[in-house]
């Protein structure tokens, strides 16, 4: 085939994954309709130093670790945990992170990459070639399973369903957990004697991902697939927002009034701690989720020399060989540069001190153990 017509089979390709993808998103929100509208007037002005948004997170007891006996499955090690979530949830199948992790050999003391899936995500089969591709890197892969999805997935619901909707107040705790339960994992890593620690997310994974380089001082590297921004004109403006967009509009809200919540929480205005260097950005230019000219206009923002561009749509980037090739070989290099330096301190004031939030709270134990042997993928 020449160019165009490659071209054209791509976009093509994209529009029927990706609208297939979407097209069940619609159905699946359209199953609770009565998820409550909230936009609490106290967010607004939380959301005026980020700061507060996300406070550092205790450390994981390690007597509150539970999980499996390391096994050796398809050439790698294998072995699930889980640890009580540093923020509280009304479910209980969302009180614990789960993650599972790919390894060459035993043990927690190795480079460590922790991966994040998209939203809605029903299983980690297409994400498997990129645990394998780490661990060939030289690192382990720890697959964290985001809240509100796959093993804590509420009954009733799908797998992501509860994360983002309507309710801004939710979604805003859900992010906060996720959050701080990669903060809790990297701590915990770092503890155990991991050298280095990556980040490496996928569409929500990557706004997630974003959000913790940017307030996290102990990730080394990141690296960003189908990062959202311009989140406020996502919801406004694309089919991906619609099944939202519509409850909104239905209570007679608009653009306006969701922008003060979105805009702190926008990549868009993020800063990592990450020098650019140790940023890596991709993207799909075929993608029917995130359009590609905003991650073009968020390339230029955070004035990154660099954006990885591959001819599929959203879905079918994470089945596209040279990314996974291009993941390899990126995480080779970053592992080679080694610890980031660490950045000049600064100096608070005794006034500024006082009007610091404290630490979150450690939640209260659950005694049950997680049933992760049962429920391996």
């Amino acid at each position: 085939m020449n160019a165009a017509v490659t071209q054209r089979y791509y976009q093509a390709l994209a529009k029927l994954l990706d609208g297939i993808v979407l097209r069940s998103h619609e159905r699946i929100a359209r199953r609770h309709p009565m998820i409550q509208l909230r936009l609490p007037e106290f967010l607004k002005t939380y959301h005026t130093n980020f700061e507060n948004l996300f406070l550092e997170p205790p450390p994981i007891a390690l007597d509150h670790i539970r999980g499996d006996v390391w096994e050796r499955r398809g050439g790698l090690w294998r072995r699930d945990f889980a640890f009580p979530s540093a923020v509280p949830s009304a479910y209980a199948d969302n009180r614990h992170a789960i993650v599972q992790t790919y390894a060459r050999d035993r043990g927690l003391h190795f480079p460590a990459v922790i991966t994040l899936h998209g939203l809605m995500t029903p299983t980690l089969i297409a994400h498997r070639p990129f645990f394998r591709a780490i661990v060939e890197a030289g690192a382990s892969a720890y697959a964290l399973e985001l809240p509100y999805h796959l093993r804590r997935t509420p009954p009733g619901f799908v797998s992501g369903e509860l994360f983002f909707t309507a309710d801004l107040e939710t979604t805003l705790l859900s992010l906060q957990q996720a959050v701080a339960e990669v903060r809790q994992l990297i701590h915990y890593l770092r503890e155990a004697g991991a050298p280095v620690i990556g980040l490496l997310g996928f569409s929500l994974g990557a706004w997630i991902s974003a959000l913790v380089a940017s307030c996290e001082p102990e990730v080394d590297f990141a690296l960003f697939a189908m990062l959202p921004s311009h989140l406020n004109d996502v919801l406004w403006q694309t089919r991906l927002g619609a099944p939202i967009r519509q409850r909104f509009e239905s209570a007679g809200w608009n653009a306006a009034d969701t922008a003060p919540f979105y805009h702190p929480l926008d990549p868009l205005n993020l800063s990592p701690l990450l020098p650019l260097e140790r940023c890596e950005l991709f993207a799909a230019e075929f993608d029917h989720f995130i359009p590609f000219q905003y991650t073009q206009k968020l390339q230029r923002a955070w004035r990154h020399s660099q954006l990885r561009v591959y001819s599929t749509g959203h879905i079918g980037l994470l089945w596209s060989r040279k990314f996974l090739r291009d993941v390899r070989q990126i995480v080779v290099q970053q592992l080679g540069l080694g610890k980031r330096q660490e950045l000049p301190v600064t100096v608070v004031t005794e006034e500024a001190v006082q009007t610091l939030p404290r630490k979150i709270p450690l939640p209260t134990p659950v005694s049950e153990t997680m049933p992760l042997a049962a429920t391996k993928k």
